[in-house]
């Protein structure tokens, strides 16, 4: 893989940690941490994590989604580069080449759902028992269950390179 063809890979992976980082920053603030809201299926626990929240922390919540739907599109974009062009996978492999390369896009999709539902719970009442809640976090768990498969999935597949690498240098 010469460097021209790694730049589109490279430069991917870069944008897509300066967003994360945004992100990161963005909500850096929130005890309990925002995943542990983004995990929970019951109502009574959502809202006391707001409370814990306060208004300073709802408001830098409510304000991050304007750019975590860009972000998503960024992760999309990210993970199919690096599924398709990052000279991770054989040619036998691109069964698995073609479905890691949809993975971080089918995360994005169940992100905006839940992105979504979100922003519907907050303009609700406070404190409502709705049924967006639940359907919030099963979107988040399939969100990061896909986004963990894939770093598995590149994980592994950079493990055997590197390895293979190894056993050529000796």
């Amino acid at each position: 893989m010469n460097v021209s063809s790694r730049l589109p890979v490279v430069l991917a992976v870069l944008v897509f940690a300066l967003s994360q980082g945004y992100l990161v920053q963005l909500l850096n603030q929130l005890r309990p941490n925002i995943l542990f809201l983004q995990f929970t299926f019951d109502p009574v626990r959502y809202w006391a994590i707001l409370e814990a929240w306060g208004s300073d922390g709802e408001r830098a919540y409510r304000e991050h989604f304007a750019y975590d739907f860009f972000h998503l599109f960024i992760y999309a974009a990210c993970g199919r580069i690096v599924a398709t062009r990052g000279a991770l996978f054989a040619p036998e492999a691109c069964r698995l080449a073609s479905i890691t390369a949809w993975l971080l896009p089918l995360a994005a999709v169940f992100d905006f759902a839940e992105n979504l539902l979100q922003l519907h719970v907050l303009a609700g009442p406070v404190a409502a028992r709705s049924l967006e809640i639940p359907l919030s976090a099963l979107c988040s768990t399939l969100k990061w269950g896909l986004a963990t498969g894939f770093a598995g999935v590149i994980g592994w597949r950079l493990a055997r390179k590197w390895a293979r690498i190894g056993r050529l240098s000796r």
